[in-house]
């Protein structure tokens, strides 16, 4: 959570100039938190988060020379929400229209039909990048990167996750719908994908320090790999050892050293001199032209020779 809250707070402290990304900011904030109270003509945006307020009030000031109003409403545990009105009909009419909104007739706010183009560009009437901005402070969450890779924007609705879907899939970011709690979500799970949205809507000091862990988680978990196999192979070659030591008990026993061949009578010998050692690592004690290949060959014809030899006391697995 405290990772989310860094993230919002560094996005409501930008203050876009490009005036399609204004109004794809603004767009979101009114798309997703706005109310239209038909019988009054009111618009109200509903927003928890104090450090917002004044990013919206920027944004309406700077698009539309407007000054709106704030209300403050007190909640319980000295929590406070804050409401943002319009009561100007005629002016609320032109900015729905400017910001490429309607309203229902269930006095639902809406987006217009329209296609939306590719990535890093406008539709026209807004930028992808300040609508997903303003989305993601509207009713945006990532998990702490140092527990696990989610980023998700919630709302209330199916049709407003399809808007956030479409404009993520127009930036070219792979995303999912979900419904869970009596809310949508649409949710982007890569690591590789977080970090490019997160570039993508303007962040700069959360996105070094999610670089940063994200380089880190990579590098242990690397390490963890490396670690891991070499185990595997360790312990792989110890049992080889001990089953090859076996053998040459049982040659020794009913063969004889001396009823062998150079070539083994000289890895067996390697092998006692090197009880845990690889395959490869005996080539390189024998040294000459023997291989890693050559040694394995004779360490095999050792083995069907013991074969022939075991008792039913002995077991080889």
């Amino acid at each position: 959570m405290y990772f989310s809250s860094l993230v919002k707070q560094e996005l409501a402290q930008i203050r876009p100039q490009d005036r399609l990304e204004q109004k794809g900011e603004l767009m979101a904030f009114v798309l997703l938190n706005g109310h239209i109270d038909k019988k009054k003509d009111l618009l109200s945006i509903n927003i928890e988060n104090p450090v917002m307020i004044k990013a919206v009030y920027f944004l309406f000031k700077k698009i539309f020379d407007y000054e709106v109003e704030i209300e403050t409403i007190k909640r319980k545990k000295y929590r406070k929400n804050y409401l943002i009105k319009i009561a100007d009909f005629k002016k609320l009419r032109y900015i729905l229209s400017e910001l490429n909104l309607i309203v229902d007739s269930n006095g639902k706010i809406t987006k217009k039909q329209q296609s939306i183009d590719s990535k890093n560009s406008c539709t026209g009437h807004f930028s992808n990048k300040g609508f997903l901005r303003g989305a993601f402070m509207t009713g945006g969450f990532v998990n702490d990167p140092e527990r696990m890779y989610h980023l998700e924007i919630s709302c209330c609705c199916r049709e407003e996750a399809k808007i956030i879907w479409d404009v993520l899939e127009s930036a070219s970011f792979s995303s999912k719908i979900s419904r869970w709690q009596k809310k949508w979500a649409v949710y982007i799970k890569k690591s590789e994908q977080i970090f490019e949205f997160l570039q993508f809507i303007g962040l700069q000091r959360a996105l070094l320090n999610l670089q940063d862990i994200i380089a880190r988680k990579d590098l242990i978990n690397t390490v963890n790999r490396l670690v891991n196999c070499e185990t595997a192979n360790l312990d792989k070659t110890i049992l080889s050892a001990s089953r090859q030591l076996l053998y040459i008990d049982i040659i020794k026993e009913h063969i004889g050293m001396d009823n062998l061949s150079d070539n083994l009578k000289e890895v067996i010998q390697a092998r006692l001199d090197n009880p845990y050692a690889s395959i490869k690592e005996l080539a390189n004690t024998i040294g000459g032209s023997i291989s890693k290949s050559g040694v394995y060959h004779r360490l095999r014809k050792i083995e069907q020779l013991a074969s022939c030899y075991l008792t039913k006391d002995v077991y080889i697995s």
